[in-house]
């Protein structure tokens, strides 16, 4: 039986679902997975609070550029899951929570990635969490609008950019790529993973069938727009080099 690592990048501003999505990641029927979660938090009371509910959690340094704090967590739990030679890792979101069947259902397409979707946004924005197509004019990403008509299509759609909230990467996809992002450009360390993908030729793929329940708070985006626009306004030709370091909180 494949071995799974579960895990993603947690903050406190998130508090308010992580009781459910820990019920849930707990409940999750495959028999050969373990969980880590990597606190990115400011302070080290959320660490705390999890550890104290026996929750396998790591406390890595604050960092104020968000982007940055992904990236360093997200490449933690890659660097965990090659040394200790699991065969997946399941990044499931801490505002996502799947049915308890989904590594199961994931790893029937034998896929080096393949995820579920949900939607992003609110309002007349909302859309999923899914491209198909991509364009270097300016690095937007161009909506293909008949997205639902191609979901419907089929069980299995290959796709550009899928999402990290909800996707099983198989280890050697995860010994090609490493987690990263660049500082003149607004998007995070999910759009340039499926990019690095697209490079190296990995197909990336959505269960159409699969669409889970994303409790988004919409606070983020807003939290972090100043800090974009002062990133973009940043001169930067070269992609920066991130080491994460561990916090002891016992």
């Amino acid at each position: 039986m494949k071995k799974v690592l579960v895990g993603c990048p947690i903050y406190d501003g998130k508090e308010y679902i992580i009781d459910r999505y820990l019920e849930r990641v707990n409940e999750l029927t495959y028999e050969n997975y373990d969980v880590l979660l990597i606190d990115n938090s400011k302070t080290i009371e959320f660490a705390k609070k999890l550890k104290a509910k026996g929750v396998n959690v790591v406390k890595i340094e604050w960092e104020d550029n968000s982007k940055k704090r992904l990236v360093m967590a997200r490449n933690y739990l890659r660097d965990y899951a090659l040394k200790n030679n699991y065969d997946y890792f399941f990044s499931l979101e801490q505002d996502v929570i799947p049915p308890k069947d989904i590594i199961e259902q994931l790893l029937a397409h034998d896929k080096e990635v393949v995820g579920g979707w949900y939607y992003i946004c609110k309002g007349p924005d909302t859309r999923p969490c899914i491209a198909q197509e991509w364009t270097l004019v300016d690095m937007k990403f161009t909506l293909n609008h008949d997205i639902m008509i191609n979901l419907a299509r089929t069980k299995l759609m290959k796709v550009f950019l899928g999402s990290l909230g909800c996707c099983l990467i198989r280890k050697d996809v995860l010994e090609k790529i490493k987690f990263r992002y660049l500082p003149t450009f607004s998007h995070h360390d999910d759009t340039w993973f499926y990019m690095d993908c697209e490079k190296k030729k990995i197909g990336v793929y959505v269960d159409t069938g699969l669409l889970v329940s994303h409790f988004q708070d919409y606070k983020w985006g807003e939290l972090t727009m100043g800090i974009e626009k002062a990133e973009f306004e940043e001169i930067k030709i070269k992609e920066e080099k991130l080491e994460y370091k561990e916090i002891d909180i016992n």
